[in-house]
């Protein structure tokens, strides 16, 4: 835990344990000493200028970021040791580099060049990925930022200037004239990507001795920077499309900084990705994109994904199953249509009964219009009908609606379209009945400010009771469930700990679900042979499977990701239970949940942390939709693990979430990402259908899809701290902003609560919000 000391450290003297040694340097954030350790090592101490002691909120978000910052992988990077209060001061201790910095080894000793510049360029990218990679944007990347140590570049300060921005969103100018990118000089949402441009400027820094955008004044400078073009004369060959590229002023068609480290240890750089109608030296509009007509369809036979060799794992699919997809030599491309002789959902009935002991722990209102960012085509459609949501009984049927870190994941059941031609697509997250008695008696753990149940006097977009605060940190994953008649949200935190709620009541039901050991990112409910279950992934490297009705852990702990789970779907691959995991290390990966074994070889293809993951059929074959930090949605065919078609691109930076669904007959995909933007695909073609989602002022964190009234809808979350409704037809928001979270809504699900739809937020704000739905609808907002 952060220590608070009474005491102002000076000049010199002592720092909580640290004793200070020497001042080596000072800035905008604060002064930096070299301290030593009670064991007599050295160390870095870094006192800030800022003064967080009257600001309790200040000083939670401070300690949140900074220790995110200490979860940053040890590559080419001082590492975050310890942090704490000096009086009202907060100071970060981190290990210490002795070296000078490489703004000053270039006015010492001249420009970098030959393999000296090939080392230090590598190293710096392959920080920033790492970095990156941790959900931190560093925001502050310069020469003086990196210390030429003597074990090669080292990486500084990442981290600081996010935790010090205590206004909760990434929007404004922190950095330095001649680093910084065009969107954080017009105070737009900062994310990796400025990152990469900062990189790119320390390049030319560090190779030619000046500044890729020289000017007189800072005025001038950051002109140039927004309209002019850089002057890379001087850069080696090798280098300069590198650079180039990087320097973009549209942040999407910047390379990402794994793109970076790939193409410098010799693998092709990757093309930028697309700048719809933006000419070069222009700042697109959010959410810019081209119409779906304007871009050859993908081939979506199967497609540039991985060809896993036959796995000892127990076979996924019979070569003689109707639902059995030609091969690559069959030289057709397979349509991706939902079989209408679907069943209402996965049976899970057959086989051994789980076990259900307990598992070891291992290891022992309106429209925001505040700017945001982190710290890190249209289509005809039929009219919607009128006829009333069916019951779907999600939790009979075992499918699941999962939701991590913004990610929505359904298990869909497309039903076609009625005689009418009308939609007729029911989201698997309807819940109907009225609240009964909780499968485990009583209540445990932190209850909640009661919510109320919704009735016809709660207009659309109004908020349904208080919010709830059974968790102590972020609320990154909600999933909407009915336990044994009562409406239910099972949620994923930051706390490390997952949370079964009464949905009407707030109150939490039955034992908290503890085990995990690193923050819960994911969460999945469904039915394991008859039992409620939910699906939690995290930072720990691992997902688990809980029993709802005992809080208990069931069967092994299902460990095989190498790097955090992010993202946890669940659902039914030829009889067999299974759950679909994504995370860190590029890889989603299917498990048998009866025996908590990895189930054949994992989805491979991604170039970057798999962060969605959604599961359902198409054409009778089993699919997972994943999508991640390179910038792609893509469909696998979960029986033969091979990519369907091309990659699905039109997102302008990474996607963190997905929604299956079904829109005019049509088998569709709904994702978000961050180029604030949600995004709607024709699985059967792999199109974009129209315009995009555009309207929120942060990046999207979450979708959800599902029906109001028989209309298809879409909600989203944002950095932005609001959620919106989108009609899918017209591509239209419905009705105003769902305000109220006073930070950014991780996580959003679909429910039914006394009889009416509803919609579930997740808030970094560490609650848990409920919002009507009901009639009458709004029109759509022009």
């Amino acid at each position: 835990m952060p220590r608070t000391e009474p005491r102002d450290p000076g000049d010199l003297g002592q720092v909580g344990d640290y004793r200070l040694a020497a001042r080596i340097g000072h800035g905008g954030q604060g002064e930096v000493y070299r301290a030593v350790t009670p064991s007599g090592a050295d160390v870095a101490v870094k006192v800030l200028h800022a003064r967080l002691s009257g600001d309790p909120d200040a000083r939670r978000r401070f300690f949140r970021e900074v220790e995110l910052a200490r979860r940053v992988a040890p590559f080419c990077t001082a590492r975050v040791l310890d942090m704490g209060l000096q009086g009202e001061r907060p100071y970060i201790v981190s290990e210490f580099v002795a070296g000078a910095s490489l703004q000053h080894v270039v006015r010492q000793d001249g420009p970098r060049s030959g393999s000296g510049l090939e080392r230090l360029a590598v190293a710096t990218a392959t920080a920033l990925a790492a970095i990156h990679r941790a959900g931190i944007v560093h925001r502050d990347f310069k020469p003086s930022n990196v210390i030429m140590g003597p074990e090669g570049p080292v990486v500084i300060d990442f981290g600081i200037s996010r935790a010090l921005d205590n206004t909760a969103t990434q929007t404004g100018a922190m950095g330095t004239p001649g680093y910084m990118a065009p969107e954080q000089i017009a105070a737009g949402p900062v994310g990796p990507a400025a990152d990469v441009f900062s990189w790119a400027a320390t390049m030319v820094y560090a190779a030619t001795g000046r500044q890729a955008f020289p000017g007189a004044s800072v005025p001038a400078m950051l002109y140039a920077i927004l309209h002019g073009t850089a002057d890379l004369s001087g850069l080696p060959e090798g280098l300069r499309s590198l650079v180039e590229a990087c320097l973009a002023k549209d942040p999407g068609s910047r390379p990402t900084a794994a793109a970076l480290v790939r193409t410098l240890t010799g693998e092709d750089l990757p093309s930028p990705r697309p700048d719809p109608g933006t000419s070069s030296g222009t700042s697109p509009s959010p959410g810019t994109s081209p119409s779906s007509s304007s871009s050859p369809s993908p081939s979506l036979g199967p497609g540039p994904g991985p060809d896993p060799s036959p796995s000892p794992s127990p076979r996924l699919g019979s070569s003689t199953s109707p639902g059995t997809r030609p091969g690559p030599s069959s030289g057709t491309a397979p349509g991706l249509r939902p079989s209408p002789s679907l069943s209402p959902g996965p049976s899970l009935s057959s086989g051994p009964s789980p076990d259900l002991s307990p598992s070891p722990t291992p290891g022992s209102g309106g429209d925001a219009t505040a700017p945001a960012g982190p710290g890190r085509a249209t289509e005809a459609l039929p009219a919607p009908g009128t006829r009333a949501i069916p019951r779907r009984a999600l939790v009979a049927a075992g499918l699941a609606a999962v939701l991590a870190a913004g990610v929505l994941t359904v298990w869909f059941w497309p039903r076609g379209t009625d005689d009418t031609g009308t939609d007729s697509s029911r989201t698997t997250t309807t819940l109907t009945g009225t609240p009964g008695t909780p499968g485990t008696p009583g209540t445990s753990g932190t209850s909640s400010t009661p919510s109320v149940a919704p009735s016809s006097s709660v207009p659309f977009g109004a908020p349904v009771g208080e919010p709830m605060t059974a968790h102590a940190n972020d609320v990154r994953a909600v999933a909407v469930d009915v336990l044994d008649g009562t409406p239910v949200v099972v949620s994923g935190s930051d706390d490390e700990s997952a949370r079964v709620l009464d949905l009407a009541t707030g109150e939490q039901l039955g034992a908290t679900l503890s085990g995990h050991t690193e923050w819960v990112r994911a969460v999945a409910v469904g039915r394991l042979d008859g039992v409620p279950i939910a699906v939690t992934g995290s930072d720990d490297d691992t997902a688990r499977v809980w029993n709802l009705r005992t809080g208990q852990s069931i069967g092994p702990v299902l460990a095989g990701h190498a790097g955090d789970v992010k993202a946890v779907a669940v659902g039914e691959l030829d009889g067999v239970p299974i759950a679909v995991t994504g995370g860190a290390d590029e890889r989603a990966r299917v498990w048998n949940l009866r025996t908590g074994q990895e189930f054949g070889a994992p989805l491979a293809g991604h170039r970057g942390t798999v962060w969605a993951v959604a599961i359902g059929e198409l054409d009778g074959s089993p699919i997972a939709v994943t999508t991640g930090d390179d910038g792609t949605v893509r469909v696998w065919d979960l029986a033969t693990r091979k990519q369907l078609g091309d990659s699905l691109t039109g997102h302008t930076g990474w996607v963190r979430s997905v929604a299956l669904g079904e829109l005019g007959g049509k088998p569709v995909a709904i994702t978000g990402g961050e180029d604030r933007a949600a995004r709607v695909w024709d699985l059967t073609t792999g199109n974009q259908l129209g315009a995009p989602l555009s309207g929120h002022t942060g990046w999207v964190w979450s979708v959800a899809f599902g029906e109001v009234g028989g209309l298809p809808v879409a909600v989203t979350g944002g950095e932005d701290r609001t959620a919106r409704v989108w009609d899918l037809g017209t591509r239209k928001q419905l009705g105003g902003s769902l305000s109220g979270h006073t930070d950014c809504v991780w996580t959003v699900a679909f429910g039914e609560l006394g009889g009416l739809p509803v919609a579930v937020t997740g808030s970094r704000d560490e609650t848990i919000r409920v919002w009507s739905l009901g009639p009458p609808l709004p029109s759509p907002r022009s």
